[in-house]
């Protein structure tokens, strides 16, 4: 692509003011990023787009370009777009904010439309050229993980084509309507659940009933809220699958009851608070002789701490090894 040598000379000028941009704002957005569980994307724009976007017409002047420097933050859902727009206020200096939905379109018109941030360095924060690099307007795009697939799936396809074709196009506008319509559906997961019809389907039964009755016992203070899982999916999904592996998932709503019965029974200052909720349930499956420990499929999470207050357990074999012989 050939374009204008006052352009070359101009992006050379500022490129090593850019990139001081870039590595400042990359280096904060990933922080907050890494700490959220957020996916962070960047990139610097080169002189070829830059020619192409110049060519628009809709830029007067030099310092009207608005994303020499650009990068993206993939929220998991829309529900956690504003959470980065308030970090992005208090940390750069906020030029301008397009908000998806701001601009007017046609109902049945379906085109990016993501949130979009114009912000600089503040001056306090410019260690490089306080005049030159803070003069830079940086773009932070907010997409949703549904919007970045379709995105980084249809733009090479659609927009880099060496031809202009309209059903392309229209395929790109349907991908996208079916992302608005996905980013709609999770916002309104709780919901739009409610009017799924139920299926009696009994390993979902039998998990719901464990999830509960665990709560349950959270809730009347039987178990101290240390020991409440991270994800009580997880937890009710392992001990299912434990279930399995002892031939006993047949059983499984009896089993809970001992289970629960035995922590009922138990005083709050004699519930141990060193190991884990699925550690203490095996505990109790084990010592009390509910379940058998012969199967040889399955490494249980037998620590020294359990050990220590549930000595029966010593005669389980199959155990996950922390220490490995090589």
């Amino acid at each position: 692509m050939i374009y204008p040598s006052i352009l070359d000379r101009k992006y050379n000028e500022y490129k090593p003011f850019i990139e001081a941009v870039a590595k400042k704002v990359k280096e904060t957005l990933l922080n907050f990023c890494d700490h959220q569980g957020y996916a962070f994307t960047s990139r610097i724009k080169n002189v070829e787009s830059l020619a192409e976007k110049i060519e628009t017409g809709r830029f007067q002047k030099w310092s009207d370009l608005d994303d020499l420097f650009a990068c993206t933050i993939i929220i998991p859902t829309l529900s956690h777009e504003q959470e980065v727009i308030d970090f992005c206020k208090s940390t750069f200096e906020i030029i301008r904010t397009v908000k998806r939905g701001q601009n007017k379109k046609s109902p049945d018109t379906f085109r990016f439309d993501s949130t979009r941030i114009y912000a600089r360095l503040r001056k306090n924060d410019d260690t490089d050229n306080i005049l030159s690099t803070h003069k830079i307007i940086f773009e932070i795009q907010i997409k949703s993980a549904f919007e970045h697939a379709w995105s980084v799936s249809t733009h090479d396809l659609v927009y880099k084509n060496a031809e202009v074709d309209w059903k392309k196009l229209r395929l790109a506008a349907q991908l996208k309507a079916t992302v608005e319509q996905l980013d709609t559906l999770i916002l309104a997961f709780e919901k739009t659940s409610e009017f799924i019809q139920e299926n009696d389907y009994p390993e979902i039964k039998i998990k719901r009933y464990l999830a509960t009755e665990t709560n349950k016992l959270f809730e009347s203070r039987k178990i101290p809220d240390e020991l409440k899982p991270k994800d009580m999916s997880r937890f009710c999904n392992n001990l299912y699958f434990l279930m399995i592996q002892v031939n006993q998932e047949r059983n499984m709503k009896n089993i809970i009851n001992q289970v629960t019965t035995k922590i009922r029974a138990t005083k709050s200052n004699q519930i141990p608070r060193s190991i884990s909720l699925f550690q203490y349930f095996v505990a109790i499956l084990v010592s009390e002789r509910i379940i058998s420990t012969s199967t040889e499929q399955y490494s249980w999470h037998i620590t020294q701490e359990v050990v220590t207050l549930y000595p029966t357990l010593k005669e389980i074999r199959a155990i996950f090894e922390y220490n490995e012989i090589s």
